[in-house]
């Protein structure tokens, strides 16, 4: 399984406003806790970790690391793509 964890930059966000500059100058860092429970073990999973602005890639989105086989029966996940990305045109405001 694979998720990604989006959060939308919209009137309700702390980021809201916020240019890539004043991330910047701010010293800004994300913090992010998953929670979850697997239903095959039966137990919570809990998953936490940071990132700094220096982590955080601006105008770009991962690549799909999914894909339908020929046949249509199975979804093949592609691991070696978990960290590609690829850059998007800026949206204007």
């Amino acid at each position: 399984m694979n998720w990604t964890v989006v959060h939308a930059i919209d009137e309700n966000s702390p980021l809201h406003g916020f240019t890539q500059d004043d991330i910047v100058a701010a010293d800004i860092e994300i913090y992010v806790l998953i929670t979850a429970f697997d239903e095959i073990f039966s137990s919570p999973v809990l998953r936490r970790t940071s990132y700094t602005y220096r982590e955080v890639r601006f105008d770009a989105k991962f690549v799909p690391m999914y894909r339908e086989s020929e046949d249509g029966l199975t979804t093949i996940l592609e691991m070696d793509k978990l960290n590609t990305i690829k850059e998007v045109s800026k949206q204007k405001a």
